[in-house]
């Protein structure tokens, strides 16, 4: 990869649109300010800078610059990341994998562009074609408006004649594609012996979008009694059933402010809830809840609410998810419908307020799963409070937090009028019996890993990096993320060693800038940690690099700096003779003593202001 790229992606995003397109910003003086996306918090902390190209949290102290705000926000590598800006920003990547990877990424864009035509032409077949009617009467019977409608993209596919070909055709005909590049995206499908058809024939059709909104997808609603009644794009290089969620592209920021995700069944479930005023909700694309999913959800939100159908299949679709959210350490609820309300959809149209009102209320997963194990146990029979106390150590084997699990446990215990340790004793027994059943264990996202590309420069191993840095070693290293071009000037102009700093933050930023051909410096090249640290120093203000500074007063600061820096490792230096020195003389070693002893006076000699140091020690 070359560096080339780096600079390029850099030079045409603008850092804080790319932020802002994941959470809110505000201007605040020169910077925007806005709520972290990677710890909780009600005051906002984190703060992107234009002018300097980077970001930085005040309160979980992580930054950096664009590449590494996406590698967090995204949970990709370094690769990864420069994949996804690239494609944005328009730049070609020289694939190190070879031809199959280009190819990978060609098809992927191609199949957006196609998907991109094929939903203007689904929305205008329904709203303005004679076609289109079936499609606008099931939206009617389904109380959707059209301007809802409109805004979800939604659209019908026509049947398409004889041949069930009409997007095929007006793909080949008008949009500029061949029919292979069709089946690639999704849209349509080789029949035997014959000519492609279409995917989606005589269907409502429901547009599945990215964050960003590029549309991965779609959903086809069924007419009637057709079957199957939901049909999805298949797998393909832009569409994976187990990432794609229906509505995030418009959920996105009520998620965010909300903190919290509500996740339907169906896609009308979607519009009713958006219609109630609820719009932090999206579907799971007519799949069980996957930890893909759930994991994009985790980005915005730090708890995921389930509004499932009131049937026993939504009961259980929600019980399964539960444990889907607990393994990416995300909290839960479980929002449940009022008795006579199959699912959010219906509910609505009963009562919006009831809905906002559900969801607003939804119980804690494992209170829910609770109360639904001991239903018309308690005050029971010896019989029934039995059968619900086996039920309550299923749920009890998989609640992950071990205070959280106790306090059910108690609870359980006082509503069945039995001890606490009797089903903390069943609780042991139920899990030695199922030793095959791994641990659940939540555990943070791996560290982005260096990649052939950009190497991890030599020490990132350091245990050391969150030590405390020196004064000196801060100023120099802010400098230096500043103005790369220092780093040449501290080394070879001002004798800067950088074996002699102390901090491997601050030694491995000097390297990275004496190897870096560019203007900015290249904070990707640092592992994700050092960048914190980096952009950490690119928030201090240098008085000296101000353009209407002297430019005598930053070599003064830097020579000042350097002197520490030598100063420092006198210091150490001397310490560690006088220890030797000192052993010797208790041992009688005459001759080492005064070697030692001559030593000491030759740092002394050196740094001028050690000898006070060293006279009182």
């Amino acid at each position: 990869m070359a560096v080339d790229a780096v600079a390029e992606i850099k030079a045409r995003l603008d850092i804080v649109e790319v932020v802002g397109g994941y959470l809110t910003l505000q201007r605040s003086g020169r910077e925007f300010k806005g709520l972290c996306p990677f710890h909780a918090e009600k005051t906002p902390s984190f703060t992107v800078s234009q002018e300097r190209q980077f970001w930085y949290c005040f309160g979980c102290q992580q930054g950096g610059d664009l590449f590494g705000f996406v590698e967090r926000i995204e949970r990709a590598d370094f690769r990864q990341a420069l994949e996804l800006l690239a494609d944005r920003a328009g730049v070609e990547l020289e694939s190190t994998q070879g031809g199959p990877a280009r190819g990978a990424a060609r098809d992927r864009r191609r199949a957006l562009e196609l998907n991109a035509r094929a939903q203007q032409y689904y929305e205008h077949v329904l709203w303005s074609t004679p076609a289109g009617a079936p499609g606008r009467a099931l939206l009617e019977e389904r109380g959707v408006a059209e301007a809802l409608a409109r805004r979800f993209g939604i659209g019908f596919a026509p049947a398409g004649g004889a041949a069930g070909d009409a997007l095929v055709r007006y793909l080949t005909t008008r949009g500029g594609a061949d029919v292979h590049e069709g089946v690639q995206a999704g849209l349509a499908q080789p029949s035997r012996g014959g000519p492609s058809r279409d995917r989606f024939r005589h269907r409502l059709v429901f547009p599945i979008r990215e964050e960003r909104g590029a549309i991965l997808g779609f959903g086809g609603r069924a007419l009637g009694d057709a079957m199957p009644k939901y049909l999805n794009t298949p797998e393909t290089v832009a569409y994976h059933k187990s990432h794609a969620i229906f509505g995030i592209d418009l959920a996105r920021r009520a998620i965010e402010r909300e903190r919290c995700a509500v996740v339907v069944e169906g896609y009308f479930d979607v519009l009713a809830a958006h219609a109630a005023g609820v719009e932090h909700v999206v579907a799971s694309s007519g799949t069980a809840l996957a930890r893909e999913q759930v994991r994009a959800l985790g980005r915005h939100a730090s708890v995921i609410t389930l509004c499932f159908d009131g049937d026993d299949a939504g009961r259980a679709a929600a019980s399964r998810a539960v444990d889907v959210i607990a393994v990416e350490g995300l909290q839960a609820r479980i929002c449940v419908l009022p008795a006579g309300a199959k699912d959010p959809d219906d509910l609505v149209r009963q009562d919006p307020a009831a809905f906002a009102a559900a969801v607003a209320t939804a119980a804690p997963e494992w209170q829910v799963l609770l109360d639904g194990a001991l239903a018309g146990a308690e005050g029971g029979s010896i019989d029934a409070r039995r059968g619900a106390a086996e039920r309550v150590v299923t749920v009890l084997a998989r609640i992950p937090e071990a205070a959280t699990r106790d306090l059910y446990l108690q609870q359980a215990a006082r509503r069945l009028d039995i001890g606490a340790r009797s089903l903390a004793a069943d609780l042991a027994r139920e899990e030695r019996q199922r030793p095959g059943r791994p641990p659940r264990l939540v555990l943070p996202p791996p560290p982005a890993a260096a990649t052939a590309d950009e190497p991890a420069m030599d020490g990132a191993e350091d245990s050391g990096t969150d030590a405390h840095m020196p004064q000196w070693e801060a100023y120099l290293g802010s400098i230096v993320v500043h103005r790369p071009a220092l780093a040449h000037v501290l080394t070879q102009e001002l004798g800067l060693d950088i074996g002699a700093l102390t901090h491997p933050t601050a030694r491995r930023i000097v390297e990275v800038a004496l190897t870096a051909d560019e203007s900015a410096f290249p904070l990707h090249r640092l592992t994700q940690q050092d960048q914190s640290h980096a952009a950490r120093l690119m928030v201090l203000d240098v008085p000296e690099l101000d353009t209407e500074s002297d430019p005598e007063a930053l070599v003064r600061a830097m020579q000042d700096c350097v002197r520490d820096v030598h100063e420092a490792t006198a210091l150490r230096s001397a310490a560690l003779i006088q220890r030797e020195l000192l052993q010797a003389k208790e041992e009688g070693r005459d001759d080492e003593v005064r070697l030692l002893a001559a030593r000491l006076a030759a740092l002394a000699a050196e740094a001028p202001h050690l000898r006070h140091t060293l006279s009182t020690r």
